[in-house]
């Protein structure tokens, strides 16, 4: 299969650069917008410094373990469970809400009008 420099920095998780030099000596095809495609079958042991094909996917599918779990631990960390979220909002309304209601200047009805506000919110995030 033909990839280039590009698709297999991303399934190795090597610098472009890196993988760039160490197939400078292998022959490759252009490939659109002047990209260099390689076989793959000769590149990876090249990248990998492997003797055979066998070895270099071998060791490509710990690397690309590796990358999977880096992505989802990344994924992990950036996501918060939706309902943990709700929770939270309403404990902080219920306490604004205790807040509200001991101010003497606002009407029950202006108070309701706040938390209609309030309550739109999550409708307006991009779940």
């Amino acid at each position: 299969m033909l990839l280039s420099i590009n698709k297999l920095s991303e399934l190795t998780g090597r610098d472009r650069r890196t993988i760039k030099k160490q197939l400078q000596d292998l022959r490759f095809v252009d490939g659109e917008k002047g990209a260099h495609l390689y076989e793959s079958s000769e590149a990876f042991p090249l990248i990998y410094r492997v003797d055979n094909l066998e070895s270099a996917r071998a060791k490509q599918a710990l690397s690309q373990a590796s990358l999977n779990a880096i992505r989802e631990e990344n994924l992990r960390k950036e996501h918060v469970p939706l309902q943990l979220v709700l929770d939270e909002m309403d404990s902080l309304f219920q306490a604004m809400g205790a807040i509200l209601k001991n101010v003497k200047e606002l009407s029950p009805s202006r108070i309701n009008e706040i938390f209609d506000k309030f309550r739109a919110v999550p409708a307006k995030l991009k779940w």
